[in-house]
């Protein structure tokens, strides 16, 4: 039954894009959030958000409530205007050898067809929605 934790981590999402609505393109017809009541029942968020230069975040997550609400089960893909991955977040367990396994960075466009993807240690604390929203806006969508 829920109790509504994962319902008010979903409200502090839609609080956080709000504060940055002027650099989102919420009338592009691929933004999407997945709705309050989804979260709430499921448990799971996924979106997509669009940017006003073009760029976009396309995020899936599953949620889980012990203490706090944490995020597991991820991917955080940002992709630049043109569409190119400029990094991508998850938490796979298929790369052991890495120093923060099973979470891991990729970094820079995918690589072609019988190469190898190259694979990071975290450059980040804590993957969670607000850490990667706030390193977009200001690695890469600041003037």
């Amino acid at each position: 039954m829920p109790d509504g934790r994962f319902l008010r981590y979903y409200w502090q999402i839609r609080t956080l894009l709000d504060d940055q609505a002027v650099l989102l393109a919420t009338d592009h017809p691929d933004y999407q959030v997945c709705e309050d009541y989804e979260v709430e029942y499921t448990g799971a968020f996924r979106a997509s958000i669009v940017f006003r230069d073009g760029s976009r975040l396309i995020v899936r997550f599953s949620l889980q409530a012990d203490d706090e609400v944490e995020e597991h089960d991820y991917v955080y893909q940002y992709l630049d205007p043109q569409g190119k991955r400029v990094f991508r977040y998850d938490d796979a367990p298929h790369h052991p050898e890495i120093s923060t396994h099973p979470h891991h960075l990729h970094r820079g466009a995918e690589p072609s067809r019988g190469h190898k993807d190259m694979v990071h240690a975290l450059d980040v604390q804590r993957v969670d929605f607000p850490t990667i929203l706030a390193k977009i806006v200001a690695q890469y969508l600041s003037a």
